[in-house]
């Protein structure tokens, strides 16, 4: 799934990719298997908490030599790195996880000001747009109970337009990544885990949906813009 979001971002070989807030790494090595090992990957995050995570991932799809971490906040990244450096500058669920939304529209311009010339600025989130119960169980998840951001796709888009993208647009990328009520105790998915604060809440207010539907991931938004040549 990761990686066909990162192909439909127009990431391929000898590429040089920034990833921001990167986590756990998985999207950088999807990222790391098509820039090939002539490219590279700089994965940026606020915290060092998943570093050890992310290695472990990076070494499982043989990809650790590829991916450079840099621990940074993503509205002061131009101090840390060089700028017009890279091809892309991508996020994945990275909106999602803003603590303050506000911040955003500083952090495309910074994701922008770190792109060579033509290169390509994309956001890759959940869409909020369901088709059944199994799909809200999981926007329930992390927006009502996680408290996580989804503004709306056109919120996003103006964003990226004011700083002077082009060419900006939207792909939905259809899934079929079911959950069981079962896999869904045990923790099943990575981060969609019954996290230990909210663990209360989840069985009162989602467990008996979910032990009934099922959770699925809904389709994902991706959001691509260009920096201009002549910007």
């Amino acid at each position: 799934m990761k990686t066909k979001a990162a192909s439909l971002i127009e990431i391929s070989n000898e590429m040089r990719v920034l990833d921001v807030g990167s986590g756990q790494g998985t999207f950088a090595a999807a990222i790391a298997q098509l820039t090939g090992k002539n490219g590279e990957v700089v994965a940026v995050d606020a915290t060092d908490e998943y570093l050890a995570v992310m290695k472990k991932n990076l070494d499982e799809y043989g990809v650790e030599h590829q991916v450079k971490f840099v621990k940074t906040d993503a509205t002061d990244m131009c101090s840390k790195l060089a700028l017009q450096s890279f091809d892309a500058a991508v996020g994945y669920r990275f909106i999602e996880e803003l603590t303050d939304p506000t911040k955003l529209p500083r952090i495309i311009m910074e994701m922008k000001k770190l792109l060579r010339s033509d290169g390509t600025v994309a956001f890759v989130e959940l869409s909020t747009d369901t088709h059944n119960v199994a799909e809200e169980n999981l926007i329930r998840l992390h927006r009502d109970i996680g408290g996580d951001y989804f503004p709306k796709p056109e919120e996003i888009l103006q964003h990226m337009k004011k700083t002077g993208l082009t060419n900006t647009r939207v792909i939905t990328v259809e899934t079929n990544i079911w959950f069981s009520g079962e896999l869904f105790l045990k923790g099943a998915g990575g981060q969609d885990e019954i996290w230990t604060e909210f663990k209360d809440r989840i069985m009162k207010e989602l467990w008996p949906s979910v032990k009934e539907h099922g959770m699925k991931y809904p389709s994902f938004n991706v959001f691509v813009g260009h920096k201009s040549k002549n910007k």
